[in-house]
């Protein structure tokens, strides 16, 4: 009886750990490009090219990108980054739920009201080129922003990224 316990006490431990640390892939995001207005990209980044696209997969994450830069002297340029969140490493898909997704080394982060969770940092000089970095959460997804401009105020820095942000989100 004692042996039959313990049989079945260590394949419920098996079973918890392997279910516990199964990476499961999510399906892929839509694209993020279609879901931000061109008239956004072209406000944000004046004279832009083709916007660039690519994919950036991890075990557990599947995510896409899309990049405008603005041809000006003083380029400016938008990323926008949508991500979908499966099991990973005993992390199950929530967003929130992910270290480091929306945390800051050497910098302060400010948290937003949007989706689940959001934050933001500001780094640089506005003379020289002032980022944002951007992040939100909304159930299984991600939104990473990162835009660069010159000679912008910090709060129109923030409402540009946040209305990027909005916009994916409104599409999910």
């Amino acid at each position: 009886m004692a042996l039959a316990v313990c049989v079945l006490f260590a394949a419920a431990v098996g079973a918890w750990q392997g279910w516990r640390n199964v990476t499961v892939d999510p399906p892929a995001p839509p694209a993020v490009c279609p879901l931000v207005r061109t008239e956004v990209f072209d406000r944000l980044a004046p004279a832009h090219g083709l916007p660039q696209v690519g994919e950036e997969n991890a075990p557990g994450l599947r995510s896409n990108y899309c990049l405008v830069k603005s041809s000006q002297s003083r380029a400016a340029y938008l990323w926008v980054s949508l991500g979908r969140f499966g099991r990973h490493e005993g992390r199950g898909p929530r967003c929130v739920d992910r270290d480091g997704l929306q945390t800051v080394f050497n910098g302060r982060n400010h948290p937003l009201a949007l989706g689940d969770s959001a934050v933001y940092f500001l780094a640089g000089d506005p003379a020289t080129g002032r980022r944002i970095n951007f992040s939100t959460c909304l159930g299984t997804y991600g939104v990473v922003i990162a835009y660069e401009a010159y000679d912008t105020a910090d709060a129109a820095m923030v409402e540009s990224a946040a209305a990027v942000a909005q916009e994916v989100l409104s599409w999910l």
